[in-house]
């Protein structure tokens, strides 16, 4: 997996994602393998992401690197791996849960996440997150994706163990 950390980016939509992809310099990105400049597309699968307005559907591109011969889907850095909510809202989940505020609001601006979404999420932080962060002295930031791929080599709720890169998308 790899994940591309833009800061630029305009939104949820498939237009700033191909957008995105296009402008990468695939010369430039290290497989997990350790090779630079060894990954080729090789398909593309559709991820659907929980936004305010509705359900949006992402065709996301796979590579392969000619190397080793494994796959890795190419994410944004909003795209929290393995779930359908936004980066975004985990994070105000999470602040909400450790403010001990209430939900609503959340729920409110996002009517596709519902009290079993949040307490996904919740139940996900506390088992695989919270000490993590506590132990690393970690605080969730505005920094928090690259200091928990600096850490951890995983973005930041992602749950599966399978190895990450964090590409930095050049200007």
């Amino acid at each position: 997996m790899i994940t591309i950390f833009s800061p630029k980016i305009k939104g949820f939509c498939q237009k700033n994602y191909n957008e995105i992809i296009d402008n990468l310099q695939f010369h430039s990105i290290t497989c997990t393998c350790g090779q630079t400049g060894q990954l080729i597309k090789h398909g593309y699968y559709t991820r659907s992401i929980k936004t305010p307005v509705g359900l949006i559907n992402l065709k996301i591109l796979r590579v392969k690197c000619k190397c080793c011969k494994k796959t890795h889907a190419v994410l944004l850095d909003f795209i929290v791996p393995y779930s359908r909510i936004s980066l975004k809202d985990h994070l105000l989940i999470i602040k909400s849960y450790e403010n001990k505020q209430s939900y609503d609001p959340i729920m409110l601006s996002n009517p596709y996440i519902d009290e079993g979404n949040i307490a996904y999420v919740i139940k996900q932080y506390i088992n695989h997150w919270k000490q993590r962060l506590l132990a690393f002295g970690l605080i969730i930031n505005k920094c928090i994706v690259k200091n928990c791929f600096s850490v951890f080599k995983r973005q930041f709720m992602q749950i599966k163990r399978c190895l990450n890169i964090l590409f930095l998308e050049t200007t």
